[in-house]
């Protein structure tokens, strides 16, 4: 058998990528790398990291989107739950570093949640939108947790599940 080329072996992982499952969990480690900065806003203003009313009304929002798209109205909820949710656990894990000194804060101002993330997010969304459309499988709160994994502080307790942070005081439902 013949070895795979370098150009060959390159093109067939972009090839991979390419795929509409490539590409959603390409989205989704760029979605969970917001979370830091995210939780970094929240904490620099004292917000709550979960609040019902603004996820409830993103939730509609990308259900619309993706039922225009042709995605499933289940489908869409499911997969956007639970990436929200591995990003609160992110929020929690960095929140809780900095509160118990575990790590040091950032030195820099947080970036600005409704004029920078949020439209970062929104863009994300509208591509997790159509590779979802474009049969892209959803991911589960499970593969999310294990990607957003390496967004967690280095300096955080040893597990997350074992961590006081990652239980949060108020659940999603699903």
């Amino acid at each position: 058998m013949k070895r795979l080329t370098p150009i060959l072996a390159l093109a067939l992982f972009a090839g991979g990528c390419a795929s509409p499952d490539g590409q959603l969990a390409a989205m989704a480690r760029e979605r969970l790398a917001l979370a830091p900065d995210v939780a970094w806003y929240k904490h620099s203003r004292d917000l709550p990291v979960y609040d019902p009313t603004r996820e409830t009304a993103q939730l509609a929002t990308v259900i619309s989107a993706g039922q225009s798209a042709g995605v499933p109205a289940e489908t869409t909820r499911r997969f956007f739950a639970a990436e929200m949710e591995a990003s609160r656990r992110i929020q929690w894990e960095w929140i809780h570093a900095w509160r118990k000194n575990l790590t040091p804060a950032p030195e820099n101002p947080p970036r600005d949640l409704a004029t920078d993330l949020r439209p970062q997010i929104d863009e994300i969304n509208r591509r997790q939108i159509d590779a979802l459309a474009r049969g892209a499988t959803p991911l589960s709160i499970a593969q999310l947790s294990t990607m957003g994994e390496r967004f967690l502080p280095k300096k955080s307790l040893s597990s997350p599940a074992q961590s006081p942070a990652s239980t949060p005081p108020v659940t999603s439902q699903r």
